[in-house]
């Protein structure tokens, strides 16, 4: 854990300052104002500017609140014990069960400000998102796509959601101390080397584990059918590869059909939904993918369509596909319409001319893959 630093924590809420003293240990630190509050965590964690007179303050602060509090609950102890005098005396309560913590896991979706929340469902807003403080997101080093799990409280007076009390584990692992791992955008991108299974029809154009393919066609050549295709024999070819699909600014209809495909993760709507909204599902879905790739795996997203979304994420997401030098892969794999700048930025070109009556795609010759011969 990092060490406090005393002008970060006097410029934190008191919501924060409470998440940290409870991962902390400290008892009572709720009956302590809050300058008393910040003297004892620095006191507790060694931090920057904590001072010997700051530290006996707080000392005293926290144990003059654990005396009162004792003698507070001897008080009413002794204001319930019965008269004496040959009265009997009443059986003893039953003590209360233990309350089961409440553990819970999502991904996190950092807000501008600094804070966050995990959501069990990545792609939608709900009552179940659990708030994280700045001071967690800090602490713990934590991104944007992060699997996070933790003990949660219920919400209190004013509050909307329930917050975490401390990160158990990221993306699997503990996090105390935050786990290493290098950051997406310092790595190397390099052309991709290891071939992906496609679909019959697609031998001439070749793409592999970190390709940037653009598919693309004029209305009714089959680019959504040829997607589907190419998403449902990656996944059933590649177990490996974390895929999810993204749709954004397609028919309502083919919302439905796609999510009726129960072998593949689906997020996103219709054309019916804002571009804003469109845009964040797909961001949440590529900061997940770059989490999976830094670390050594292989993610692949299969977005409808690119062009739905605002011109520069389009093309910053775009330009996320990628094989890593040091190991891992993010695909992208993307309809364009007949878009001509992610056709010259892709590294795989499928151009749709039409599609023959068994489903098979009729390519165009603008089609092509850069460094084919690469693929293996």
């Amino acid at each position: 854990m990092p060490i406090l630093d005393r002008q970060q924590l006097e410029e934190s809420p008191l919501a924060d300052l409470h998440a940290i003293a409870s991962e902390l240990g400290i008892e009572g630190f709720r009956r302590l104002r809050r300058e008393e509050l910040i003297e004892t965590l620095l006191a507790a964690e060694g931090g920057e500017g904590a001072s010997g007179e700051g530290e006996a303050k707080a000392e005293a602060a926290v144990e003059e609140a654990d005396e009162e509090a004792e003698a507070e609950e001897a008080q009413a102890e002794e204001e319930a014990e019965p008269a004496r005098g040959g009265e009997e005396e009443p059986a003893p309560e039953p003590e209360p069960e233990e309350e089961e913590e409440d553990v819970r896991s999502g991904v996190l979706d950092v807000l501008p400000n600094g804070s966050g929340f995990m959501r069990p469902d990545p792609f939608a807003h709900s009552r179940d998102d659990v708030y994280v403080s700045p001071a967690q997101v800090r602490r713990c080093e934590l991104r944007p796509g992060d699997v996070l799990a933790g003990p949660v409280r219920s919400p209190r007076r004013s509050e909307r959601y329930p917050s975490l009390v401390h990160v158990e584990t990221i993306n699997g692992e503990p996090a105390d101390p935050p786990p290493e791992r290098p950051h997406f955008d310092d790595l190397t991108p390099v052309f991709a080397s290891e071939r992906l299974t496609a679909p019959d029809g697609l031998d001439a154009v070749p793409f592999g584990r970190g390709s940037r393919v653009a598919v693309g066609g004029p209305p009714g050549s089959g680019t959504t059918t040829l997607l589907r295709r190419i998403a449902l024999t990656l996944v059933r070819s590649h177990p490996d590869l974390e895929l999810t699909v993204v749709l954004a600014g397609v028919r309502p209809e083919e919302v439905t059909e796609w999510k009726a495909e129960s072998e593949l993760a689906v997020a996103g709507g219709g054309f019916d939904r804002s571009v804003e909204e469109q845009t964040q599902v797909a961001e949440i879905a590529f900061e997940r993918a770059k989490r999976v790739a830094e670390r050594g795996g292989h993610a692949a997203i299969v977005l409808d369509s690119l062009d739905a979304l605002h011109p520069a994420a389009a093309r910053r997401l775009f330009g996320a596909a990628r094989a890593l030098e040091e190991g891992g892969s993010l695909t992208v794999i993307a309809s364009t319409g007949l878009a001509g700048e992610p056709q010259r930025l892709a590294t795989t070109r499928i151009v749709l001319e039409g599609t023959a009556q068994d489903g098979t795609a009729t390519l165009a010759p603008a089609s092509g893959t850069l460094r084919a011969e690469r693929l293996t």
